[in-house]
């Protein structure tokens, strides 16, 4: 750990640790974390698994037009949570790793490269559940995982050590006002 790491860096966990815990509350709805970053981790991946259900609703064969503008409603509901989540976890990140302000910008924040672990976790956990159909995908989801879990760790290895920096997000975007 280099001299720019905080004392809460300590509180970050690996992507392998995240992504544990995401298949633990896969397994268990009611699973919950102590620690407060891990904790709204869980919370985006049951905002992305909710809309993951809403769109399978909205795709289905019986959803009718007021189904599906149902559907919409709700994930733009969600998204709008989704996007606070997003913003209060990079938040937290900011705060445990002092920044190098001149160190060259990632092009995209640690929480927005979470929220995409938290989708692709969810697509394996479906693929699994079906596995006689898709066992042909699993190889590529489960390289793509890997892949990702490295890139994020990468990220905050190099955050903290001052070769790169991260703007926190900001969701600009409207919905409903």
């Amino acid at each position: 750990m280099s001299s720019a790491a905080s004392s809460s860096d300590e509180d970050l966990p690996k992507s392998e640790q995240v992504v544990a815990e995401f298949r633990r509350a896969l397994g268990d709805p009611e699973h919950r974390s102590t620690q407060s970053l891990v904790g709204r981790l869980l919370d985006l991946l049951r905002s992305n698994l909710t809309q993951w259900n809403l769109e399978d609703e909205a795709r289905g064969a019986a959803a009718d037009d007021a189904a599906v503008a149902g559907a919409k409603r709700a994930i733009d509901e969600l998204n709008a949570g989704r996007h606070q989540i997003v913003e209060e976890i990079d938040t937290a990140v900011d705060r445990a790793i002092t920044q190098t302000a001149s160190a060259p910008l990632a092009t995209e924040s640690p929480a927005m490269a979470f929220d995409r672990l938290s989708v692709l976790v969810i697509r394996i956990h479906h693929t699994e559940e079906d596995a006689d159909r898709h066992a042909a995908r699993l190889p590529v989801l489960h390289r793509q995982l890997a892949d990702l879990q490295h890139a994020i760790d990468g990220l905050l290895d190099d955050v903290r050590e001052g070769t790169r920096r991260f703007v926190p997000y900001q969701s600009l975007k409207l919905y409903g006002d």
